[in-house]
């Protein structure tokens, strides 16, 4: 197991580092980030990384970025001042990510509707577990239509990590939706995660849109309660 465990990838590691900075006030709303080139020697990472951190941050709207000028912290304008922000964030020091497998599947109806594929389309599954500090915090299934799985087939799944990869081939999300739920462990999960089925869980429904606003992906995670965090920002 140890083997196919590894850390959560560079970007997103960037990006909960950059997000935290901004989440305790210390660069505040208007204020410009630093560079590339400074966060490139802060983090000891490359300018990929830097720039897939801060598109993210952008696309959930914390940081603005506008061609020729320099990204800053996005100021909240009057107009969405009473819109909620909602945050959700992983439990632990040391978080990591463990591959169980893949399969193709010839017909899969609930997934071909998530993903709005014709019937008996071909679907990539994906089964993950996410680890913090060496635990099991939560069990993941993605499914990808075949068009985007015949891309991840052959990429070792020890160094899976979807964005990037898609980066590669120019095909980059214009939106993800997610659903927050909750839900009580089937035998199966209830395996995966060490506890017994019935135990109640945190049920996380995501589709990620492609830039012709067609689903990319479809994930279902479920989270030990204590292995995640869910906040919510009211302000003006």
């Amino acid at each position: 197991m140890a083997k196919k465990q590894r850390k959560l990838p560079l970007y997103v590691q960037v990006k909960n580092k950059i997000f935290h900075h901004v989440r305790e006030g210390e660069w505040k709303p208007g204020q410009h980030v630093p560079s590339e080139n400074q966060l490139m020697k802060e983090y000891n990472v490359s300018r990929t990384t830097i720039r897939q951190a801060i598109r993210d941050l952008a696309q959930q709207g914390i940081l603005e970025t506008r061609r020729g000028a320099p990204t800053k912290v996005r100021a909240v304008p009057e107009t969405e001042a009473g819109s909620p922000g909602v945050f959700h964030h992983e439990q632990g020091s040391d978080l990591t990510v463990h591959f169980l497998r893949e399969n193709v599947l010839e017909d899969h109806p609930f997934a071909n509707k998530h993903l709005q594929l014709d019937e008996g389309e071909s679907v990539l599954v994906i089964e993950r577990l996410r680890l913090a500090d060496g635990l099991p915090i939560a069990y993941q299934r993605m499914y990808f239509p075949m068009k985007i799985g015949n891309l991840l087939q052959h990429v070792s799944k020890e160094v899976f990590d979807l964005f990037p990869i898609l980066g590669k081939h120019n095909i980059h999300y214009s939106n993800i939706k997610e659903t927050v739920s909750a839900s009580n462990a089937n035998r199966y999960e209830g395996d995966m995660l060490g506890v017994v089925p019935g135990e109640a869980l945190i049920h996380i429904e995501r589709t990620t849109l492609g830039p012709d606003s067609l689903p990319i992906e479809y994930s279902q995670i479920k989270y030990l309660p204590q292995g995640f965090q869910y906040r919510v920002e009211i302000g003006k």
